[in-house]
């Protein structure tokens, strides 16, 4: 019964880990890692602006009181030219970071069927990889988080604009706000964390289940001898 409970407790770590894997993909091919309001300070009731951007394109919205105009964002191209408009190095150890995750994520999916179908002796595949992978997922995905939120809190939460828009006195100034794309991370990483959990618990459940056969062997001897 306990190595069922322990080979169920591993299955469900495969879907746990699936679900980290879709959350981190998700986020690094949306649009909406930052979204912000703007304003033109030479006439901000009439004005209005919507911005978001992901950690490679966007969509900028402007409104000058004579209708909406559209324009996309490179983002990579903004890094290159715009150096006010993120930092980034912040920016790389996001995508790296997130990568790194991604591709850790994976190897959690893969070694969590192994896990359930057969019995490994590679550290590397058995349960203690399994929980390395984890570990190494959630720790990706934290770092990715840790990145983005000091580029929010150093730059973006301040402009999100190029200079010609600043030229043409449009602000952002305090308009912006964490997009469903990072949150999105931050339930990948709290996966990654309930997976390390299920991990833990079947590994008590294997020593339950080695512990009891050596107290019955125990016990059958002392009646021998009695």
């Amino acid at each position: 019964m306990a190595k069922f409970i322990r080979r169920s407790l591993i299955f469900c770590t495969f879907f746990v880990a699936s679900a980290a894997l879709a959350l981190l993909l998700t986020a690094l091919g949306t649009k909406h890692w930052a979204e912000a309001g703007a304003k033109r300070l030479k006439n901000p009731v009439e004005s209005d602006g919507k911005i978001h951007f992901g950690l490679f394109e966007g969509k900028k919205e402007l409104n000058v009181a004579y209708g909406w105009r559209t324009y996309e964002i490179n983002v990579i191209n903004m890094l290159k030219y715009e150096p006010q408009f993120l930092n980034y190095w912040l920016w790389l150890g996001t995508v790296s970071t997130l990568c790194a995750s991604l591709l850790f994520a994976t190897f959690s999916v893969v070694f969590a069927v192994v896990n359930t179908t057969t019995t490994t002796q590679r550290w590397m595949t058995k349960v203690s990889g399994l929980m390395l992978w984890n570990f190494l997922t959630l720790l990706g995905a934290l770092c990715g988080i840790g990145f983005w939120l000091v580029q929010h809190y150093t730059k973006v939460q301040y402009n999100v604009l190029s200079r010609e828009d600043m030229s043409n006195e449009w602000t952002s100034d305090g308009m912006a706000d964490l997009g469903y794309s990072f949150w999105f991370v931050v339930g990948a990483a709290s996966a990654s964390f309930v997976n390390i959990v299920l991990l833990i618990i079947s590994t008590t459940e294997k020593d339950i289940e080695t512990v009891i056969p050596v107290l019955e062997e125990k016990t059958n001897g002392a009646i021998m001898l009695y």
